[in-house]
């Protein structure tokens, strides 16, 4: 049991309060199910605003009402806080209720459009290969030491994400990484977290249904390295975004990491990328070193100077940190292998949603093929998503690849041919395309259609089991359709 004063963050109360020395038994930003004694947040959200069930949350016994409407004052004096931003308090107020977990552990924080996912997953490799017990909270999956959750949001609610930090520190957590969406910035929902790095991997179009332009997405980024006060920034200069963090960015020190720019603190310049992994020289600031990887392609490459750049700038030796990662997997759906074998094509799933993705992707397979074999990509588009990176999506795909299938990925409440009439804008005229908005039929097309020679790239879904199809959840696995095909045709 903690008082009211005790979870509040004092600075950012206005006007007259109740007494701050009132018991509070916990935090609650749902109404409905507001317990006796509890504090309820109102939080002002896109589509709803909670402060119209402020007075269910008092007659539920709701010990005091933080708000940002100073007019609820007026109606529940004795029970209301009127605080500068709700969200920003929540957020405080969950970190001081869990008594403050991210400051008892070594907490990276990882943002970026591509690349998070699986830097988070070779970062964890490198520190568990070093003994240590480690956490992970993301888009595939949560992790505390062994147990593994699984996750719905990238980046969880403050309440959600704070317990799961005092969890990890109740288990002997010591390291953890997390994953930090630009939204998740935008609302607050880690500013009761202390890190002790950030990693910034790139910045390209998504989100713009919800951010509205890149400049605002960037700027949502921007807040990991100017608000929490960063010991570290880990920076790829190889981005233009990137590189303004260099100058608005507020870490006490930089280290970055490039494949063009040879100044950069850790810079690789790829030698060999095979089917069995990638070879490469990398500069760092012990000296260079000849590497390999099982990990494919230029863009985990890059992801893999990243985390030698944040081990090494947390006191890792990054000799420890090669050998562990020289047989690393890299994350769930992230160019993933299917149906390995001489009797298939090589088949990869991968997460790619974004045009920046797709085309790394793409151009990682593209390095295994032969004169004998093509290049087929199926992908689609999310819908109740950016609309405008649809044709963009649809231009690398279709310009790239030897034959393009347009299918649906999650078209939620969207009409899904609607959605492939807007990638139709963006494909070549001069490409090969097939267009069938079933994506179980479309994989199966695509694998009909594939030699053995052939290269097949499944994009947009990666580690996702479910399709969403209106506002329901289907199980959908690409990995699944793709084994489930070959069995079948046994």
């Amino acid at each position: 049991m903690k008082t009211l004063g005790q979870i509040l963050n004092l600075l950012r109360i206005q006007g007259n309060h109740p007494s701050l020395d009132v018991p509070v038994s916990g935090i609650s930003v749902k109404a409905q199910t507001v317990e006796p004694q509890q504090v309820f947040f109102a939080i002002k959200g896109a589509q709803f605003d909670s402060h119209s069930l402020v007075r269910q949350a008092v007659e539920r016994g709701a010990a005091a009402i933080i708000v940002e409407d100073p007019n609820i004052r007026e109606q529940y004096p004795e029970r209301t806080v009127v605080v500068d931003c709700t969200r920003s308090q929540l957020a405080e107020a969950a970190s001081a209720w869990f008594d403050a977990p991210s400051e008892q552990l070594n907490l990276v924080g990882i943002t970026g459009t591509n690349g998070k996912t699986t830097c988070s997953f070779l970062l964890r490799k490198v520190w568990e290969e070093s003994q240590l017990v480690t956490g992970l909270i993301g888009t595939v999956e949560t992790t505390i030491g062994k147990r593994r959750l699984n996750s719905v949001l990238t980046t969880p609610g403050p309440l959600e994400l704070q317990a799961i930090l005092k969890e990890m520190v109740d288990d002997k957590v010591s390291h953890a990484v997390m994953e930090v969406s630009s939204i998740a910035l935008h609302q607050k929902r880690v500013l009761g977290c202390r890190f002790t790095a950030g990693i910034f991997t790139n910045l390209t179009q998504d989100h713009l249904d919800y951010h509205g332009t890149l400049e605002n997405y960037f700027n949502c980024k921007l807040q990991l390295f100017t608000d929490f006060g960063l010991p570290l920034a880990v920076i790829n200069i190889d981005d233009e975004w990137c590189r303004r963090v260099l100058v608005q960015g507020r870490a006490k020190r930089v280290l970055t990491f490039s494949l063009r720019d040879t100044s950069a603190d850790f810079y690789a310049e790829p030698l060999n990328i095979s089917v069995d992994g990638t070879e490469a020289r990398i500069k760092t600031p012990l000296g260079l070193v000849h590497y390999q990887t099982a990990l494919m392609g230029a863009h985990n490459l890059s992801n893999l100077l990243a985390v030698l750049a944040t081990h090494y700038g947390l006191g890792g030796n990054i000799q420890d940190a090669l050998t562990a990662l020289q047989s690393a997997g890299g994350a769930p759906g992230r160019l993933e292998r299917v149906m390995h074998g001489s009797r298939y094509p090589k088949i990869f799933v991968d997460y790619a949603h974004t045009e920046d993705a797709l085309e790394n992707a793409i151009q990682a397979l593209l390095k295994l093929k032969s004169k004998k074999s093509r290049l087929i990509t199926v992908f689609g588009c999310g819908g109740d998503r950016d609309k405008t990176k649809r044709p963009q999506m649809a231009r690398v795909a279709s310009s790239l690849s030897d034959l393009t299938v347009v299918t649906s990925d999650n078209p939620r409440t969207e009409n899904p041919d609607s959605i492939l009439s807007d990638i139709r804008t963006g494909i070549l005229s001069s490409a090969t395309c097939h267009f069938e908005v079933n994506r179980k039929a479309a994989i199966e097309w695509a694998l009909r259609e594939a030699n053995v020679e052939d290269l097949v790239l499944i994009a947009g879904k990666g580690h996702e089991t479910y399709q969403i199809i209106g506002t329901t959840q289907f199980p959908f696995d690409d990995r699944e359709v793709v084994r489930e095909y070959y069995l079948n045709a046994q």
